[in-house]
């Protein structure tokens, strides 16, 4: 085995530090153009009024960066109803079971929702509201302001997240 003499462990020690710095620099430019996606999403929540318990919101985060050979990989977490709200839902059919399985998360988020206690009043009120919006969902499907089509709100931003990255290393 050959010894490796104070010179040559200085230079590798060096080199390693510096490729260590580069890449702890790389981390921070990736982290800031994804923090910049992750703010430009929740003010998408906002504009398209898709916040309404906040739930949604405080649920987005991005996990640690991979970096790879050929590029990074940023996965982004949130709740699972985001893609109702990206792509709208269609009627799923009013049954008495459908109703049940919604009817408790509409009740939920009226709860979180003080314009809407107000206008519903008791628990008794809330309760009749929150049938009405699930047989209504049911029946209609979501988001009538968007044609049932839902908005893109986290999607539409992508394009501009890969840009952002992408530039910063060409």
């Amino acid at each position: 085995m050959a010894k490796i003499n104070q010179q040559q462990f200085s230079e590798l020690d060096n080199f390693l530090t510096d490729l260590e710095d580069k890449l702890t620099g790389e981390q921070d430019i990736y982290s800031e153009k994804v923090n910049d996606f992750l703010k430009r999403v929740k003010d998408n929540l906002e504009k398209y009024k898709f916040n309404a318990s906040g739930n949604l919101s405080q649920s987005l985060k991005a996990l640690p960066i991979k970096q790879k050979q050929n590029g990074v990989t940023v996965t982004i977490e949130l709740e699972d109803y985001w893609q109702d709200l990206e792509k709208g839902t269609a009627p799923k059919g009013y049954s008495k079971e459908n109703r049940k399985k919604l009817q408790p998360k509409i009740l939920e988020w009226i709860g979180n929702k003080p314009e809407l206690q107000s206008i519903a009043g008791d628990k008794k009120g809330q309760r009749s509201l929150s049938y009405a919006i699930a047989t209504n969902i049911l029946k209609k499907g979501t988001i009538k302001r968007f044609g049932y089509k839902g908005k893109p709100f986290l999607t539409e931003e992508i394009p501009q997240l890969e840009k952002d990255i992408t530039q910063e290393f060409e």
